[in-house]
């Protein structure tokens, strides 16, 4: 059987981790889920920055967020 294709090639990068950091993902996922735990961190990563952006964004159009706002944005982060 094989295996499927992925939409977006991969490449090959050589990052740096802390020991321990890297040890503790490891035992977490073994030596073959290393890599896509990774790509899931930087992707999670990537729309955290965005999210920042668009806020950033905003805050200099419109002005700051209301309270209301972000209670209600905290109460939909922590029910996912």
């Amino acid at each position: 059987m094989a295996l499927p294709q992925p939409t977006d090639p991969t490449i090959k990068k050589s990052v740096t981790l802390r020991r321990s950091l890297a040890e503790e993902i490891e035992s977490r996922t073994g030596p073959r889920g290393f890599s896509r735990f990774v790509d899931q961190a930087a992707e999670y990563g990537l729309a955290l920055l965005k999210a920042e952006e668009i806020v950033a964004d905003h805050e200099r159009r419109v002005g700051p967020l209301s309270d209301e706002v972000m209670t209600e944005a905290r109460r939909a982060w922590s029910a996912e």
